[in-house]
């Protein structure tokens, strides 16, 4: 096999340098540091700088407790703990993913490319094939070793190949369709032949193939594996009460030192319990009582009366996932009424963009430092810039007019869905959207769900109307175009085949020339933004109170999943 490894000086790029995060607290940029801590107690403040690189280069100096229990308060359950089912897959899933299971490949914080972790990767055979090699002694949490034919068997339950189960429903089907044959080379050695060229294939492997034992899955089956998953992550999974906990070990025969590279790596944590607490108020209170040690995502009004507390620090990391209203486009009719959809007309999904105040959204009930969004982070590689220029702006009575105009002169009902717990003042901001929507006419009916519900909903195309959603928003668009902008996706609810996207995202998937590329990506997010086939809301800021014997110097930063391999206890 001839080896090609030119491409990555061409086509990997660097995180666009921006500013994040203005006033406040601290300003802080993306490169130079990812978060803001506010400590109280009469502790300066402080911010990532010095102590984030020690994070990335792993030179820690303390350990903390190393037989401490770290108990996280979470707002919402995982949909599945198999990290490869259609429940298990999608953003609400984080508290399992990198927490029991690793994926074979790293993203370099610094510099966003694909590096080596479990496995090593490199373009073989003209590019057209993708050859792995395991790194010796990975090990899963039952003792099966990480092999080629572990990975060979995890592509293909992925892709419905897996013999055990041809059947087998992947949530992430869709990110693999260019994998073709799966040669096992030798022990540690597997050959990725592709149907056809896919340069986001590393990208893709690195951000979701979350690897399973063969062994163990092939034996008890989806549904035994989902009750009782063995990974190979830093923490062995333990026990799991639905929408009340999960409880999880530190595995101390995971490969990555603490010391290690990239992440995730051993932790200094002996035990994990993540409290399922739905409500942001009532995890301040647990945290307040001293019931649990940490809340993840708060809301910016807790955030502030926390900061200047004694006892307890405010942390404000970029979040990595993009809000957003999904608008159900595929239906042709409202299941209720049996009247057309009315969403399927773009004038009535403009008017809808231009009937929100997201400003004040953003300065009376967020934090003031979200970014608005145009879909894919504007970090991301390929982002247009222009497109800020063309952003929908508040308009009320432009948006009566186009409603008149699609024949809705009297507006119309729609269901409006949100998860509940998933994201900091998500029910505000809906409640507040859904004010906004009612000033011209689209009257929503709010429906509060579990998140797992409305996941899927998602995949199984239920939700009718209005969604409130993030979507993940890392340095490169492409795995999230197939998810969310693809026809195949499984999250595309708006869908527009006369803009030629799918078309447009295959030929960005095999273009290797990195310029080229960035013109395909820009117009990628440019149709779909014009064509309004989503409400456009913002990129999040997230919220973590901890109490102040917590240790935690942000590894990644843009938060993706929690650190807890990263967070030390101190007493």
């Amino acid at each position: 096999m001839r080896v090609d490894n030119g491409w990555t000086t061409v086509w990997q790029t660097r995180v666009m340098r921006r500013r994040l995060l203005r006033g406040g607290v601290l300003g802080v940029t993306a490169v130079g540091a990812a978060w803001l801590v506010a400590c109280g107690g009469g502790k300066n403040e402080q911010q990532g700088g010095s102590s984030g690189q020690a994070a990335r280069t792993g030179s820690a100096t303390t350990t903390g407790n190393l037989n401490a229990t770290l108990r996280s308060g979470i707002g919402s359950d995982v949909g599945s703990m198999d990290p490869q089912s259609l429940a298990g897959t999608g953003g609400g899933n984080w508290p399992n993913y990198t927490t029991h299971f690793i994926t074979p490949l790293a993203i370099d914080p610094e510099t966003s490319e694909v590096k080596p972790y479990a496995v090593e990767w490199k373009w073989v055979d003209n590019n057209t094939a993708l050859l792995l090699t395991v790194k010796p002694g990975v090990k899963f949490h039952n003792a099966e070793i990480l092999s080629a034919e572990q990975l060979k068997f995890n592509f293909e339950r992925e892709l419905g190949r897996a013999e055990y189960n041809p059947q087998f429903k992947s949530g992430h089907a869709s990110q693999f369709t260019a994998v073709g044959d799966l040669t096992v080379v030798d022990e540690y050695n597997l050959r990725i032949g592709l149907r056809e060229p896919d340069v986001v294939l590393p990208t893709r492997i690195a951000n979701t193939l979350y690897l399973v034992p063969k062994n163990y899955v092939s034996t008890v089956g989806d549904t035994e594996f989902a009750a009782k998953p063995v990974g190979s992550g830093p923490f062995k999974f333990v026990s799991r009460t639905v929408d009340s906990e999960i409880r999880s070990e530190r595995f101390d025969d995971f490969f990555n030192p603490r010391d290690g590279q990239y992440d995730p790596r051993l932790p200094f944590i002996k035990s994990l319990v993540q409290r399922v607490i739905p409500e942001d108020t009532a995890r301040s209170g647990a945290l307040e009582r001293g019931e649990i040690d940490l809340a993840h995502n708060m809301s910016a009004d807790l955030a502030k009366q926390f900061e200047g507390r004694s006892g307890f620090k405010v942390f404000y990391l970029p979040g990595d996932q993009p809000m957003h209203i999904h608008i159900n486009t595929v239906a042709e009719r409202d299941p209720s009424s049996g009247q057309p959809n009315p969403w399927r007309d773009v004038r009535v999904r403009k008017a809808a963009n231009m009937a929100i105040d997201l400003d004040t959204i953003i300065k009376t009930i967020l934090t003031g430092k979200e970014q608005v969004s145009f879909g894919p982070a504007q970090r991301s590689f390929g982002f247009p810039q222009d497109i800020k220029n063309q952003r929908f702006r508040y308009d009320p009575q432009g948006a009566k007019q186009l409603l008149v105009q699609a024949g809705y002169p009297d507006g119309f009902e729609t269901p409006f869905s949100y998860p509940i717990g998933r994201w900091p003042n998500t029910e505000q901001v809906v409640q507040a959207i859904a004010g906004y929507l009612a000033k011209v006419g689209i009257r929503s009916k709010i429906l509060a769900k579990q998140y797992q519900v409305v996941t899927t909903e998602f995949k199984t195309r239920g939700n009718y109307g209005l969604t409130f959603w993030g979507m993940s928003g890392g340095p490169d668009p492409g795995p999230n175009f197939r998810y969310g902008y693809h026809s195949t996706g499984a999250y595309t609810l708006s869908y527009d085949p006369t803009l030629g996207l799918d078309a447009l995202i295959e030929q960005s998937e095999r273009e290797f020339d990195a310029n080229r590329r960035k013109q395909m990506i820009g117009e990628i997010i440019r149709k779909f933004y014009q064509n309004a086939s989503w409400i456009f809301l913002y990129e999040p800021v997230t919220v973590v109170i901890a109490r102040d014997h917590i240790e935690w110097t942000p590894y990644q930063k843009v938060l993706s999943n929690p650190e807890y391999w990263n967070i030390k206890v101190t007493s």
